[in-house]
């Protein structure tokens, strides 16, 4: 029984995801799950495994995104229970904005960036006068990462990420060098 005044739990769920998909990333079945929305919505924690409770409460702490939800999972998958319910601007530090690189390819992820749809990765080569940018990327709808893969491999470029209504780098550049494709 759903307490008054509350959402029942998978609602919140199918709201912003499957049932499959919040399944497999808890790593329970989907008849388990099922059980455990219907114990949290009756307050019955205590049968619910730690990390099935702390993405429900994530869920309940406010209105949430499909992207919330697989950052979340991502976050979870880095830092168990330690996932923190909020989002960042570019500029700031804890945005965990880094770059992946492999497979003669980059990743500039920023999973915590408040608006991914405001954000470029510029790239650049540094000359004698300083950076020169040669190109610049977008990520796609809903996406929280671009990927870069028409470099010369096993040179080293840099990048730096900005908005695009602000115009101004919210990083500074930073170095990284593509290997060749496998």
């Amino acid at each position: 029984m759903v307490q008054e005044g509350r959402r029942p739990i998978q609602a919140a769920v199918k709201d912003v995801c499957s049932i499959s998909y919040v399944s497999e990333k808890l790593q329970v079945s989907r008849p388990s799950l099922y059980k455990y929305m219907e114990l949290y919505d009756s307050g019955d924690v205590s049968k619910i495994p730690d990390r099935v409770t702390r993405f429900f409460d994530f869920l309940m702490s406010g209105q949430r995104s499909e992207d919330d939800a697989i950052l979340y999972f991502i976050n979870e998958s880095r830092n168990p229970g330690q996932v923190e319910a909020q989002t960042y601007a570019v500029s700031d530090p804890d945005a965990g904005i880094e770059c992946i690189v492999g497979g003669g390819r980059a990743m500039i992820t920023f999973p915590g960036v408040q608006d991914p749809s405001d954000v470029i990765v510029e790239v650049m080569v540094r000359t004698d006068r300083g950076y020169a940018v040669i190109g610049e990327y977008r990520p796609e709808p809903g996406m929280r990462f671009v990927t870069i893969d028409n470099l010369v491999p096993e040179h080293t470029f840099f990048y730096s990420v900005r908005t695009a209504s602000g115009g101004m780098p919210a990083t500074e550049p930073a170095a990284f060098t593509l290997d060749k494709k496998v």
